[in-house]
């Protein structure tokens, strides 16, 4: 067969997409990632934003009251005659101190003590966590059937009612156990107080939350008449140690504190803004997205766009095969009925390019039909071979196709099944086992038997042979040499359907007796390592190659990819249309 060595980017003007480079990760490169996945970044974007308007909806109204407390510090100093008593300037660590103090233990549990005893046995309110466990500690006890007296309760029913005591707040055990009760309620008061100092000044802001006003404000005056009585008993403590001289001013040394406002009901609610929310927990889920996109876009290296596939492959890309919808339910289909014996007509999918010439099918394949002209010697006898790195690429459909076109321009065309491993033509063209390539190199030639005649545009197809036909002997030898030279006699163009790359040693032979190949690669199935190492494995092939085919193209998706030349294809290609 003979060959015709050359630039394949050359012979169709296809040269720009040769030159590119390795992709570089900047902003063009985001936004691409960005672009390919928006839908599932503006889906994440929406359940955060449901989830928070959930959150907003269920979650209980707080209110929060404030007390403001003036701190001063007086200390005695002596004099000769008599001591003084002396106001200490504003010092950080004993505002802090006093702070920590009246966040501490011992003034939570004076709190929670007077509420209390205040409040009667009244329980504060529940909160949406607690909430939650009691309504499903109840749907599950729900669920368990009563046992009757005398009764055994079933395993199904104790797993229930286990899970239901588990779920539910342990409000015996607390009754059971006073101190637990009461540190338990200190814990939960001093979770919904806090101290802060305001600004630089010598006063302290204690702010009590809580989901009735009232009790907030009860809260806030609290732990400030706590703090009070904790300072007087301190001070008359130390007094009684002292003389009687000096224990009456020792009754006024420390700390003092006076309150400059009382906490009073509070009347609006100190929840967040509920849009404030939906829209942090909005832009929470769209970054999220967005790194999804991102990380995704890094780490996926299958083939995307014809410049990565130019990278990979080392030729032009000839243009794109768009996905069609349903083609492979189809398919799965009709070999189940093939399975069964049911009779079936050819698919239609099999002439699709030369039945709807505008189609972008039939215009990559014309392109093809060009590279395969300028790249061969035109009267030399010219054999096509169609191969991609894995099967399940599409390359049966791609040579059926291909044949077609060119028979219904009125060459001489046969169409080979030579794939061995998985002979896809002729499971999909003959409704029964019939004689092919496996008996005709067995007799030495082509058999008028074999050769397959369709009326509609006189393509000639060769099957692989009968499926219960020896497969160990390969067919891709020096006798498949003979068979081509004969067919070139007889025919324009022959077409093979070869062995995947993934075939090491069945893509090496096949590339010896081919006079070209159309290289198929499955949009996002194929990744652009393993494609170069089956090309650098292939021996002949990768010198041979007229060009690459990207073939079942999700065409909304592919116009996403920010590609220059994806855009270029998908205008060229009348916008989209199959």
């Amino acid at each position: 067969m003979l060959h015709v060595k050359g630039t394949p980017a050359n012979l169709v003007g296809n040269a720009l997409l040769l030159g590119y480079e390795e992709e570089i990760i900047d902003w063009r490169w985001m936004l691409s990632a960005i672009r390919r996945r928006l839908s599932f970044i503006v889906k994440l974007m929406l359940l955060a934003a449901a989830l928070a308007a959930l959150y907003v909806v269920m979650r209980p109204v707080t209110y929060t009251a404030h007390t403001h407390l003036l701190l001063t510090n007086l200390k005695l100093t002596f004099s000769r005659d008599d001591a003084l008593f002396a106001e200490s300037l504003p010092d950080p660590s004993f505002l802090e101190t006093q702070m920590q103090i009246m966040r501490s233990e011992k003034i939570a549990l004076a709190v929670a003590d007077r509420l209390r005893s205040n409040e009667g046995a009244e329980a504060p309110s529940p909160g949406l966590l607690q909430r939650l466990r009691e309504e499903a500690a109840a749907r599950i006890g729900a669920l368990a059937t009563p046992t009757p007296e005398g009764g055994t309760e079933t395993p199904l029913d104790a797993i229930l009612r286990d899970a239901a005591e588990a779920l539910r707040p342990a409000a015996a055990g607390e009754a059971s156990d006073p101190d637990g009760a009461r540190r338990t309620a200190m814990r939960e008061l001093q979770a919904n107080y806090n101290v802060d100092r305001i600004g630089m000044s010598n006063i302290v802001m204690i702010r009590a939350a809580a989901l009735d006003p009232e009790r907030a404000a009860r809260i806030a005056n609290e732990v400030a008449r706590a703090y009070i009585d904790d300072q007087v008993a301190a001070r008359i403590e130390a007094a009684q140690s002292a003389s009687i001289w000096l224990r009456e001013r020792l009754r006024d040394v420390g700390p003092k504190t006076r309150v400059i406002a009382q906490a009073a009901p509070p009347t609006d609610k100190s929840n967040p803004r509920g849009v404030l929310i939906i829209a942090l927990a909005a832009l929470a889920g769209c970054s999220l997205g967005v790194t999804y996109a991102l990380l995704r876009q890094m780490f996926d290296r299958t083939l995307q766009c014809p410049e990565q596939l130019v990278r990979a492959s080392g030729t032009q890309c000839l243009g794109i095969v768009p996905r069609l919808r349903g083609a492979g339910l189809l398919a799965r289909w009709r070999e189940r009925l093939r399975r069964r014996g049911t009779p079936l007509r050819p698919l239609s999918i099999a002439d699709y390019a030369a039945t709807h010439p505008a189609s972008t099918f039939a215009q990559t394949l014309s392109h093809a039909k060009v590279a395969i002209d300028l790249g061969l010697a035109p009267r030399a006898p010219r054999c096509i071979g169609v191969t991609a790195a894995f099967a399940g690429e599409g390359t049966s459909t791609v040579a059926l196709n291909l044949a077609h076109l060119l028979a219904s321009r009125g060459e001489r065309v046969l169409l080979i099944d030579g794939n061995g491993a998985d002979p896809g033509l002729t499971r999909r063209l003959l409704r029964r086992p019939q004689d092919g390539l496996v008996e005709c190199l067995a007799a030495g030639g082509l058999s008028a038997g074999a050769v397959q005649v369709d009326p509609a545009d006189g393509m000639h197809f060769l099957p692989f042979g009968r499926t219960d036909a020896p497969r160990a002997a390969p067919v891709w030898t020096e006798a498949m040499r003979g068979l081509l030279a004969a067919a070139g006699r007889d025919y324009d163009t022959v077409i093979c359907d070869l062995p995947p790359l993934a075939r090491v040693a069945e893509a090496r032979a096949a590339a010896q007796y081919v006079s070209g190949v159309v290289l198929i690669a499955g949009w996002r199935q194929v990744e652009s390592e393993h494609l170069r190492l089956g090309l650098a494995q292939a021996g002949l092939i990768r010198e041979k190659l007229l060009g690459a085919v990207l073939n079942r193209v999700d065409v909304a998706a592919f116009r996403r990819t920010g590609s220059p030349a994806a855009a270029f294809l998908w205008r060229a290609s009348g916008r989209g249309q199959a």
